[in-house]
């Protein structure tokens, strides 16, 4: 299966990077175009219509969202390539969006790539995740939004409105207000990382939960943690004193 290709970046040095690292490890890539800047990039687009544009996020006259904007469905599927700031991969990794960082990893490369020939098989909702990604570029934590695929659906909850994780082996159930559970294909861990910036916090190797929702915490050997929606979660006895010091702060 090949897999027609456009990278879009200001940078030369950088479109050359990306261009011989496909050649040299993803041959199931075929490049069609480069370009330097949006307006480029969407002459050639009309032109050659690739499947997947490598896009840069930030380039002078106009960013990547602004050549996205400029569709009213993408006919294209979209791998960010970004030396962004922390701010800006937890907004990514919250949208469910794929990117990656630079300088380039190769195995970061083929694993996106690879996802990619999954993906072109499937009929994805880019445009819930595009319009999330866009909120999370906001400094609001309140307007934060975080992207749930699950094997049928895809799920864009408010990051305020999720209560708590639970471990599922190598699967993650995410509970909302609402008490709806969504199981999601990703590690407790996984969330973990995308989530604690944003005031959660792990009390228990199965368990991770929104620091908004706690009621009030029974003591006991490691205690109890009663939630908004009056579940009662176990705090593990070596996890105590943070998720303590982690609600102090958080208040």
């Amino acid at each position: 299966m090949r897999i027609k290709a456009l990278i879009v970046d200001d940078e030369e040095s950088a479109r050359n990077a990306l261009s011989s690292m496909l050649g040299y490890y993803c041959q199931e890539v075929e490049l069609v175009g480069m370009a330097a800047n949006i307006t480029e990039a969407q002459s050639l687009i009309k032109a050659l219509e690739p499947e997947v544009v490598f896009l840069d996020i930030q380039m002078p006259g106009g960013n990547g969202f602004d050549l996205l904007k400029k569709y009213r469905q993408i006919p294209f599927k979209v791998i960010f390539v970004t030396a962004y700031d922390q701010f800006a991969l937890r907004a990514l990794k919250l949208s469910a969006i794929d990117y990656l960082l630079k300088p380039l990893s190769p195995r970061e490369l083929i694993k996106a790539v690879e996802k990619l020939g999954q993906q072109l098989e499937v009929e994805e909702r880019f445009d819930q995740q595009l319009s999330a990604l866009e909120d999370n570029m906001k400094t609001e934590r309140q307007q934060k939004k975080i992207i749930l695929n699950t094997s049928g659906s895809m799920y864009v909850l408010r990051v305020d409105d999720v209560i708590r994780c639970e471990a599922d082996e190598n699967y993650t159930r995410v509970i909302d207000l609402k008490g709806k559970a969504i199981l999601v294909a990703k590690t407790l861990k996984e969330f973990d990382e995308m989530l604690s910036p944003f005031g959660f916090c792990r009390i228990h190797q199965s368990h991770l939960i929104n620091l908004d929702h706690v009621l009030s915490y029974e003591k006991g050997a490691g205690g109890m943690v009663i939630l908004s929606n009056k579940e009662r979660i176990p705090v593990s006895g070596r996890r105590r004193e943070f998720f303590l010091n982690s609600l102090r702060n958080h208040l």
